[in-house]
């Protein structure tokens, strides 16, 4: 368990600033997917390696070590991953392709282990557990938070270091400089995220202030949040500080990120136990890390901090 679990609940991070107002849930195609501006094919159960892949100027390979322990089963459905419709720049759906660094990170994986990769984009992410569990799916790539209650649910496997970030509308003269900033603040948060419970924890040191509690505000998407707070509902927007960073180039500095980075924290791709590939995945992470790959495609999504040397394996 990382460090900054000892105060978070069961609820698994879920971030985004959403650009894109998806309306439904968007099945991609399973074979064939634009990820980063390239189209890369797929093959699952191949009698050899398949051929070298390219994404995001990466060349991928099979790791013919790592795709020979593959669960059997796994070779016969690939990985069949559940992630969110509209969080740029992780996911996101364009001119009805799924786009993002963690899309073409997943495909990488899938890459690395000879298996096909069937992608199913969602705004639903309170189905993604449920998923994983019934074995609809095997993997989400959708930046899951490890905490002790959700490792009791789904395997975690992280490749990623992000802080919580704020952000307030270019009018407000508000400043979120340390924890205690939050305090009698009302903070619009996406619901079922890990934000909540992160933020109930600042409580205790705004009591010890003299000042009232957070006033956390969750709301069904990232959209919606946004809205909150752009339409003077609630008064900071609260999401990864990578994703705010996107929306305030997105929304033409109409906000403005605050200097409060919180509990910067290791996130990655949920697992289904039961698929036996957690340690795979891993693996394959470190193999693309090892390789250059992995750098190669943060850096397409402009992401050069926040990189790891290896992958984080939870169970």
């Amino acid at each position: 368990m990382n460090k900054e679990f000892a105060n978070r609940s069961s609820a698994s991070i879920r971030r985004r600033p959403k650009r894109i107002r998806s309306a439904s849930t968007l099945i991609v195609a399973a074979s064939t997917l634009a990820l980063g501006g390239l189209v890369v094919g797929s093959s699952a159960g191949a009698a050899g390696p398949a051929a070298a892949v390219k994404i995001d100027g990466a060349t991928v390979s099979a790791d013919a070590a790592l795709a020979s322990a593959v669960p059997a089963a796994v070779k016969a459905t690939g990985l069949v991953d559940i992630t969110y419709n509209d969080a740029p720049p992780d996911e996101l759906v364009v001119n009805g392709k799924l786009v993002g660094w963690e899309v073409d990170l997943g495909r990488a994986v899938a890459a690395t282990l000879n298996l096909s990769w069937h992608a199913t984009a969602s705004g639903a992410f309170d189905g993604f557990i449920p998923g994983l569990q019934n074995g609809r799916y095997n993997t989400s790539f959708t930046s899951f938070i490890s905490t002790a209650p959700r490792l009791k649910q789904i395997d975690i496997v992280t490749y990623y270091n992000v802080g919580t970030g704020f952000a307030v509308p270019k009018s407000s003269s508000l400043k979120i400089t340390k924890a205690t900033d939050l305090c009698g603040k009302s903070i619009a948060v996406i619901e079922g995220s890990a934000f909540i419970e992160q933020l109930k924890g600042v409580d205790p040191a705004c009591k010890a202030a003299g000042k009232a509690n957070v006033n956390v505000v969750s709301f069904p998407s990232d959209s919606a949040a946004e809205l909150a707070v752009s339409s003077g509902r609630d008064q900071v927007y609260s999401s990864s500080e990578d994703q705010l960073s996107w929306l305030i180039q997105q929304t033409a500095h109409q906000f403005v990120l605050q200097s409060l980075n919180y509990l910067p924290t290791p996130e990655g791709v949920g697992i289904a136990k039961k698929a036996g590939i957690t340690n795979l995945v891993g693996q394959a992470i470190n193999h693309l890390i090892a390789t250059g790959a992995y750098a190669k495609i943060m850096k397409q999504w402009s992401l050069t901090y926040g990189l790891v040397k290896s992958a984080g394996v939870y169970k």
